[in-house]
């Protein structure tokens, strides 16, 4: 679980979330020391961590463009909806409306 080392949540709603990220993870020290990036990986996990559920697959998964930790603490905005019940499409946006991240997952079905 991610929450709590890499990210706090902000405000939560059923379909979509804000979090905060923790510049001062462990994350950051290994990945790209000096110019830390928000490994893609885990903004898959955030994703699962935050509407409770388990990765079955990836259908498709896009980053835009690169998330950096901030001093402040970079807040990131997910928004997602189920068009099936075992498939869930991602939308995460940086500070505003800028697209960062967009995934569509194959995951449990709660």
């Amino acid at each position: 679980m991610l929450e709590g080392t890499l990210y706090q949540v902000v405000s939560r709603e059923p379909s979509a979330a804000v979090v905060r990220l923790l510049p001062e993870s462990p994350v950051y020290a290994a990945h790209f020391p000096g110019y830390p990036i928000t490994p893609g990986v885990t903004i898959v996990q955030m994703a699962l961590e935050l509407m409770g559920r388990t990765l079955v697959g990836a259908k498709d998964i896009r980053f835009v463009v690169p998330v950096l930790p901030s001093a402040e603490g970079t807040l990131l905005r997910f928004a997602w909806t189920f068009p099936e019940p075992t498939r869930a499409d991602v939308n995460v946006f940086l500070s505003g409306d800028t697209l960062c991240s967009k995934m569509s997952l194959s995951v449990d079905n709660e």
